[in-house]
């Protein structure tokens, strides 16, 4: 399962980041199951959390009876990354979200990568291939890859 920030990929008409929905449709084309943690972009093949509130991670989890030790996250922000550590799902980051990559790890992404086309690059040796190499308390402790 993959959980995904919805401000990462875009929301509704606004467009995402350049390669955020070619990351969604591999994903599902890999069968993982995506989830965005609000309303999504059209035409890609992902769950949406309508109203995330405080734990959108959690609510996203909730939403597919999904397990943290079986997921992972996507974040763009600090926030986002605070909130995977909370719900105990391992996470890595996109720095084009904003923040740069020492904020990022800071807050407990496992890895960081510039963007969802450096991501793409290597997504077979990304966290998102392997959730459970880190588990739900290690989601910080992992080594940070840089793509």
């Amino acid at each position: 399962m993959t959980v995904v920030s919805a401000v990462v990929f875009g929301t509704g008409w606004r467009p995402g980041l350049p390669g955020g929905a070619e990351l969604l449709r591999e994903c599902a084309a890999r069968g993982w199951t995506v989830v965005l943690t609000g309303p999504g972009m059209a035409g890609v093949p992902a769950l949406t959390v309508a109203e995330p509130g405080a734990e959108p991670v959690r609510a996203a989890l909730a939403l597919v009876d999904g397990a943290p030790s079986h997921a992972v996250a996507v974040a763009g922000s600090v926030r986002e990354v605070l909130a995977a550590r909370r719900a105990g799902v391992p996470c890595l980051a996109l720095e084009a979200g904003g923040e740069a990559g020492p904020e990022l790890r800071a807050a407990g992404a496992a890895e960081v990568h510039h963007d969802a086309v450096a991501l793409l690059r290597v997504l077979d040796d990304s966290l998102l291939a392997r959730p459970r190499a880190f588990g739900p308390e290690g989601a910080a402790t992992g080594a940070a890859r840089n793509g």
